[in-house]
């Protein structure tokens, strides 16, 4: 039996006891010893396993899964630039606590820089974009099985963080020597193995709030908060100190913290009117993950008398230095709650946002919203889109919402989605625009060998990257070069590439189609034309 075989085995045994029961995998042939071995616990029902054609997609997809369950998934790829393709996810799952477990297949140490064909640099290639990375050794060289158990329970516990580092991605690199097949398929290496538990990290101590603001000469009797939150692990907790102390709740959409009482909405485009902003003025403002999709919230939490930044590392988001302090969670509710007046304020002060009254984007997500319950999923991708929505997901409308908030960029938006809704016992529905529909079009290319999921994804169509409009660079002075170099205009049949890759689609350009086109169950692509 070929050393890598019994090492890609005794790895899969490793995920399997300590509670990794998922990966995704590229085809390649490097890592055939991870990938015959994760289908043979696939095919006894002990794992589960998806295979995608594109190494972006691999890690989105995984990332996605983790992400809804806040348990570590694993993204496998061969060896070559097929590992840089993980990149993007890597930064995204550190940058927003999710735990992802990266594992690239390698050559063997000698043939590292000596020509061999799909040989690049692979240790560290990751930077500082994963918690930790190990370049372990060839299994010849490490014949234990202990050693690849140990290395395993390890890496999972660090992808999982600890009581100051929050979750992340961790990056395992293997170096397989040849053969890479066994000369049978015997799956006998797998009696015994039974699934465990991943291991959580423990709470980090209490916090006290009345201390913090003791410490910044605010009486803590009669403080007036207010809360930001864009993180979902700070989410109950968040909710939690809204309600005990009577303070409003600015939740972004993906922080899956927006609630009715406490929660407040259309605060964003309050906020651009500065006697507004000014009215509000707390004395304490409390953040949680990358809080500020508008730039006007940013300039209040900029201007707040005290900032206190809550989050393990690098969650405690604090990009303009203000907070006084960095604490690891949301703090105790061990003061009073303010005074009734305090919320009433807020609530009269901001007004709902009005019905949208023409078809547009603010309309179509006023309505998808209509059709959205609790048992559902919605994704939401960045941009221009989730601005609207924060502005037009009715408050109280409670389907768990996520997003790719920890770098907000626009890759792997499908195939997070996708992942989620692998996981997701209810409908998922992913809210993306055309620009980023179309860069992530590979996601749609799912194997044949494998269902699509409970997922529906909604195209915001209206044939560029309008976000920019909102920006420096969309004023009308710059108005020769704006489609050149920003706005990317299209004018692609979405629906059709989407049936090309075996989706059903369709085109809806108003309410009572769009109406009818959400009502309908199975996944499917959505092209809203605005």
């Amino acid at each position: 039996m070929s050393s890598s075989v019994n090492q890609g085995r005794a790895i899969v045994r490793a995920l399997l006891k300590h509670g990794v029961r998922q990966a995704v995998v590229s085809p390649g042939s490097r890592n055939a010893p991870l990938s015959m071995a994760l289908a043979q616990a696939d095919a006894v029902g002990l794992f589960k396993l998806y295979t995608r054609i594109d190494e972006r997609t691999t890690a989105f997809t995984a990332l996605g899964m983790a992400k809804r369950q806040l348990r570590p998934v694993v993204a496998i790829t061969t060896s070559g630039t097929a590992a840089a393709h993980l990149a993007a996810a890597a930064w995204e799952a550190s940058e927003a606590g999710v735990p992802l477990i990266l594992i690239t297949a390698d050559r063997p140490p000698e043939l590292r820089d000596r020509g061999a064909n799909q040989t690049i640099l692979q240790e560290a290639m990751f930077g500082d974009a994963v918690r930790a990375e190990w370049d372990l050794p060839l299994a010849a060289n490490q014949p234990d099985d202990l050693y690849w158990e140990l290395a395993i329970a390890t890496a999972i516990q660090t992808a999982m963080g600890d009581d100051f580092t929050a979750p992340g991605a961790v990056h395992l690199n293997l170096p397989f020597a040849e053969p890479l097949v066994s000369p049978d398929f015997d799956a006998s290496w797998l009696t015994g193995a039974t699934p465990g538990e991943v291991e959580l990290p423990k709470n980090p101590e209490p916090v006290s709030l009345r201390e913090l603001l003791k410490a910044e000469k605010v009486d803590p009797e009669n403080a007036k908060g207010l809360i930001v939150i864009s993180s979902p692990l700070s989410a109950a907790a968040a909710i939690k100190l809204g309600r005990e102390l009577k303070w409003p709740v600015l939740a972004e959409p993906g922080s899956n913290a927006r609630t009715v009482g406490v929660g407040i909405q259309n605060y964003a485009t309050a906020f651009a009117n500065p006697e507004i902003a000014d009215a509000l003025q707390a004395d304490v403002v409390i953040t949680a993950g990358r809080f500020g999709l508008s730039r006007s919230v940013n300039r209040y939490v900029q201007n707040a008398s005290l900032h206190i930044a809550a989050g393990k590392f690098p969650l405690d988001a604090d990009p303009f230095a203000s907070a006084k302090h960095h604490i690891l969670q949301i703090p105790d509710a061990d003061i009073p709650a303010a005074p009734a007046e305090w919320l009433e304020l807020w609530h009269s002060k901001i007004p709902q946002p009005e019905t949208p009254s023409e078809w547009g984007m603010a309309a179509a997500v006023s309505e998808i919203a209509k059709h959205t319950d609790t048992t559902d999923l919605v994704w939401f991708a960045a941009s221009r889109l989730v601005r609207i929505a924060d502005a037009h997901w009715p408050i109280d409308h409670l389907a768990m919402q996520l997003m790719n908030r920890g770098t907000n960029g626009i890759d792997g938006l499908i195939a997070s989605a996708t992942g989620a809704a692998l996981v997701h016992a209810g409908q998922t529905r992913l809210l993306i625009g055309d620009i980023a529909y179309l860069h992530d079009l590979s996601s749609l290319a799912l194997p044949s060998t494998e269902s699509k999921p409970n997922l529906q994804i909604i195209v915001f169509n209206n044939h560029e990257g309008q976000i920019f409009r909102g920006l420096e660079q969309g004023a009308a002075e710059y108005e020769e070069v704006f489609d050149r170099a920003f706005g990317t205009p299209q004018h692609h049949d979405l629906s059709a590439v989407a049936t090309a890759l075996g989706w059903d689609a369709e085109v809806v350009s108003n309410l009572a189609e769009l109406t009818n086109a959400v009502s309908k169950s199975g996944p499917r692509v959505i092209v809203v034309e605005l």
